[in-house]
């Protein structure tokens, strides 16, 4: 037996051509001259006339941006040059660099301002890639201090400087060719006092800032006319023909992008390469050795087995600069093999994934079972634009071994590639025994009524509905767990019967309708405090998570209060202490616990795990702990009296603990030595209590079947990750990985601000997911992809025409590769990635908003936070749009089976707040449309803007925001009344989804993805494998 997933068709118009996007800043330049070449681009240009004179704050208003502490920067008219300028000055003690950042260059690139330093003490300066004080990736390193003006690192390049003098600077930089061209004009003489070239001060292949160092103790640069100017040496379009077939470039052509592969069938012995220029009259290019015009072919021939063919861009002004395109073309052998065959097994079944060859006439791959004598039984045929292969009929546990070949036009078939894979039937796990979930919201001309669908509950599960006792459905309800209730009002009352095999089997709990548009539950808000240093805070409510704390089958709701002088973990300061409440959804006080003055308040701090660990139907909580953490019941943790806050507010001395508590009281059940261990501070990146004092944590199975706890300790070098098991009243430590371990020693640097967690390599047990790098459920590295710390990422099934799970992260890092990538969560292969645009791409979504273009689009933006462009692509790398909606959250709300947006108005007067909004893409006109906005709540985390949970709380599948009040005297939760037609198990009971909700609370908040696609065109998902511990009554 056999089967094979078909692929979504793409529902659209042609791919659109990756565009390029730079960020163009227009303003007027009296002084210095335009650019040579109209299609140049100016990337920054300031000469201050828009600002009045005064102090300006860089960064507020202007694109100038700072590290460090705060410059004094003012704006002065000069009344005898008529000169407008900005005075930079260092009055303190600390480091201070200022700049400008802009899209990143590996082409020619002129840049040019002028300059005056006032005393001894001026400036040092730098053209970089990254911020503006990336100093170890600086291309170019002058010095403007002491009298002198010179090269950082030699005294070969220098002149004198005279304070009362301006200076024009101009650098013409060949980043191709890694130097640059010196020339600097006293203005006050006329004369050109230097004229030299000169290679970059360290290797770069790119740069996309410029700063200033201002030395300490008053140190001033006065600076205008500064301008960066683009040469234009781009290509706009690279077209390649061969007889008989499409040539597609790997990537897909993008002017940014200048290296690229290329596989052509054995067939193919020439190409045929079109170059056209951005700016064809400005530039003069070659293929090869041939010289090109713009728009006109040039023939390649193909001799090897391998060519590289060049196609150079050369300035027609600046001659010695220019930019080099270059493709690597493969010839493939004749009736060549599919590429990346991959299994994983399943019950009696074993699932086969590839990626098609590009030859023309390749037609379908076949499977062949190879029997024990090697012979070879044709099992499936999968015709062409069909990636996935299920081969059923198998016997658990024995090992089987295939062979995948592509079958071509002329009856030739490929060698062949063997795999090898092992069909099992999993163990079910552990999940959490919940109710039906049954909410009724008054809507206009009517009730909504939603249910939850159990994955314990029989696949033919039908349903009917009573109001006020009253059967309201005419036959079983089957398509869907949700009902529009047209004859209910505000007085109904509701309960549902599931039907089995014709026979209703027990009612749900009987609920009323909701008052209001929402679920409030109302909070005891803390009282104020003051720090030791006489600061007043107050509280608000912050992140929260959810888990079943007493057995009941509902969801109680665990918050944190976060004080207001909360700190990244960069901010000196005294904090007030954290707490944790737990609630009924009835608004039901359970207990508060507060982590005391050894626990720093902000975002990386504490990691809320809520979860049944050990099986009894109550789920524990469990977080790090310190002395003078009070439980529940109002017993101390530890000492005290104990103070281990040091006078900059950090705690990087003292115990910490590891407590499990009890879910239903707040009670201590157990409390150990806190691990990963904060050992030498040192040790994680700096010796403040910054990067080691980043945590992490998350629930998973690792044993596949029963939950695990995680904790971690950084990311930004050391990560360090220890699992442990809670069981018959013991916490019991599984395994330890330390990035300070032989053989681990790559993954340093290899983590998010957040964590995934996914069985992503088939066996049944969890992997976690840490951004570039996957730990295995054993405790050792699965794979390391090498591209550093990011922001954000997205683990599930994004492209449903692979197999397996895809992982889409966004990039801090900007000498990664890839600005934002999609890779393969089981190898952490990239399988296409967007180009490095030199920024610190802090925000990345995942979700079906496109019915068009088949699983889900990915995007990531290319600016501030809330930047609307960037990129827009469909799962498999296609660019759609450089409009782009908001990166913050996704969530399932309306009817269809699209995701929709989550987000917030952001404002900072009076005060930095965030409204949440929910909105849906409009993909043909790539802009947002408002479906709701909840007015009278607060989004948290400042720019950030997530809300406090969403998860599928209760109702049907679609899921709830909780959001908290202005003044935090509630929790309103939010829910969906538009009716839907799809029928899905509550998500809650698949284990990636609902792990997702439960480590939502760490770090930078990500919203959750189930581990089976879910939106357009998707195909039923496979019923939950899952069993749980307790079965209330009347569920």
């Amino acid at each position: 037996m056999y089967s094979h997933a078909k692929p979504l068709r793409a529902r659209g118009t042609k791919w659109l051509k990756i565009l390029a996007v730079l960020l163009t800043v227009s303003l007027v330049l009296p002084v210095i001259p335009p650019p040579a070449l109209a299609a140049d681009t100016v990337l920054v240009d300031e000469d201050f006339s828009s600002y009045p004179p005064g102090p300006l704050t860089a960064g507020s208003g202007n694109a100038w941006s700072k590290e460090g502490n705060t410059p004094e920067v003012t704006v002065v008219e000069d009344t005898v040059t008529g000169r407008t300028y900005a005075s930079f000055t260092n009055n303190t003690t600390g480091s201070i660099y200022v700049g400008q950042r802009f899209a990143a260059q590996s082409g020619g690139m002129i840049l040019e301002f002028d300059a005056n330093i006032p005393t001894s003490k001026g400036a040092s300066f730098y053209v970089m890639d990254g911020k503006v004080n990336a100093t170890g990736a600086a291309a170019l390193n002058y010095s403007l201090s002491s009298g002198l003006i010179k090269r950082g690192d030699s005294t070969a390049y220098q002149i004198s400087y005279d304070t009362s003098h301006w200076y024009r600077f101009k650098y013409e930089f060949n980043v191709p060719k890694q130097t640059y061209r010196t020339a600097i004009t006293d203005l006050h003489t006329g004369a050109v006092v230097a004229d030299w070239n000169e290679p970059f001060y360290s290797s770069r292949t790119r740069v996309s800032s410029f700063g200033f160092y201002l030395n300490t103790n008053g140190g001033t640069i006065h600076l205008t006319n500064v301008r960066v100017t683009s040469l234009d040496l781009s290509l706009s379009g690279l077209q390649l023909t061969a007889e008989g077939f499409t040539p597609q470039l790997v990537p897909s052509f993008d002017p940014n992008v200048e290296a690229y592969s290329l596989d052509v069938p054995y067939s193919t012995t020439q190409l045929s390469v079109t170059p056209t220029a951005g700016n064809p009259v400005g530039v003069t290019m070659k293929v090869g050795e041939t010289g090109a015009a713009s728009g006109t072919p040039v023939s390649v021939p193909l001799a090897d087995t391998v060519t590289s063919i060049a196609v150079n861009v050369a300035s027609a002004v600046y001659t010695d600069i220019s930019r080099t395109y270059t493709i690597g073309v493969t010839r493939l052998e004749p009736s060549p093999n599919l590429k990346h065959v991959s299994t994983l097994p399943d019950d009696s079944k074993v699932k086969i994934g590839w990626e098609e060859t590009v030859d023309p006439t390749y037609r379908e791959a076949r499977i062949y079972r190879v029997n024990g004598d090697r012979s070879l039984t044709l099992v499936d045929t999968v015709p062409q634009g069909t990636y996935v292969s299920t081969v059923s009929g198998l016997t658990n546990g024995t090992p089987y071994s295939f062979v995948v070949k592509g079958y071509y036009a002329d009856g030739t078939e490929s060698s062949g590639v063997t795999v090898q894979e092992t069909p099992r039937k999993l163990p079910p796990r552990q999940m959490e025994s919940l109710d039906r979930g049954l909410i009724a919201m008054k809507k206009p001309g009517g009730v909504y009524v939603g249910w939850r669908l159990l994955g314990t509950d029989p696949k033919n599960a039908a349903f009917n509905l009573y109001r006020d006792g009253i059967k309201v459905n005419s036959a079983p309800i089957t398509g869907s767990t949700n009902f529009e209730d047209k004859k209910g009002t505000g007085g109904s009352t509701y309960f549902v019967r599931t039907v089995v095999g014709g026979r209703e089997q027990n009612q749900s709990p009987t609920v009323k309708v909701w008052d209001s548009a929402n679920l409030s539950i109302p909070l005891r808000k803390p009282a104020d405090g003051v720090t030791p240093t006489g600061q007043a805070y107050s509280y608000r409510a912050n992140d929260a998570t959810t888990a079943d704390l007493d057995g009941d089958g509902a969801y109680e709701i665990i918050l944190k209060w976060d004080p207001t002088n909360s700190k990244d973990n960069s901010q000196s300061g005294y904090t007030g202490h954290t707490l944790v409440d737990a609630y009924k959804q009835d608004g039901t006080f359970l207990w508060r616990i507060d982590l005391g003055r050894n626990i720093r308040a902000g975002a990386h701090y504490l990691d809320i795990m809520a979860y049944d660990l050990d099986g009894d139907g109550k789920a524990e909580v469990t977080f790090r702990t310190a002395d003078g953490t009070v439980d529940g019941q109002g017993q101390v943790i530890g000492d005290p009296n104990a103070d281990w806050r040091n006078s900059s507010g950090y705690i990087i001395t003292g115990p910490e603990y590891h407590t499990i508590f009890d879910g239903a009281t707040g009670k201590a059940l157990a409390t150990e030595a806190y691990e990963p261990a904060r050992g030498s501070i040192s040790d994680w990146g700096d010796s403040y209590g910054n990067r080691g004092d980043r945590f992490g944590a998350a629930i998973a199975y690792l044993d596949g079947e029963r939950p695990s706890v995680i904790m971690q300790r950084g990311y930004y070098t050391r990560m360090v990750f220890v699992a442990y098991n809670w069981r018959d009243g013991k916490l019991t430590k599984l395994w330890t990985f330390d990035t300070n371990t032989p053989g681990n020693e790559s993954y340093k640097g290899q983590g998010n601000h957040q964590l995934s967690v996914a069985d992503v390599d088939g066996d049944g047990k969890d992997e976690i997911i840490t951004g570039p790098a996957a730990i295995d459920d054993n405790g050792q590295g699965l794979w390391n992809s090498g591209l550093g710390h990011g922001d954000a990422m997205h683990v599930g099934d994004l492209d449903p025409n692979r197999l397996g799970l895809e992982e889409w992260a966004v990039q801090e890092n900007t000498s990664a590769a890839y600005s934002a990538e999609m890779k393969d969560a089981k190898t952490g292969r990239v399988l296409w990635g967007q180009r490095q645009i030199g920024l610190d791409v802090g925000r990345g979504l995942s979700a079906d908003i496109d019915p068009r273009h088949p699983g889900e689009e990915v995007w990531a933006i290319d600016g501030e936070w809330n930047s609307a462009t960037g990129g827009l692509f469909t799962a498999a790398g296609e660019k759609i749009a450089s409009s782009i909606p908001s990166s913050n959250f996704a969530i399932w709300w309306d009817g269809d089976l699209s995701r929709e947006l989550l987000d917030h108005n952001f404002t900072t007067t009076p005060t930095r707040q965030g409204v949440p909004k929910i909105d849906k893409w409009d993909y043909l006109n790539n802009r947002l449309n408002n479906i709701l906005t909840l007015d009278g709540t607060l989004s948290n985390n400042d720019t950030k803007g997530t809300p406090s949970l969403q998860a599928d709380l209760f109702g049907d599948w679609r899921e709830e925001v909780m959001v908290r009040s202005v003044e935090s005297t509630e929790l309103r939760i939010y829910s969906t009344t538009d009716v839907t037609k799809h029928r899905l198990v509550t998500l809650m009971h698949d284990p990636t989804y609902r792990l997702a909700v439960a480590w939502q609370n760490t770090g930078y908040n990500q919203p959750p993805h189930p581990g089976f696609y879910l939106g357009t065109e998707m195909e039923r998902p496979e019923w939950p494998n899952l069993y749980t511990p307790v079965f209330p009554a009347a569920k």
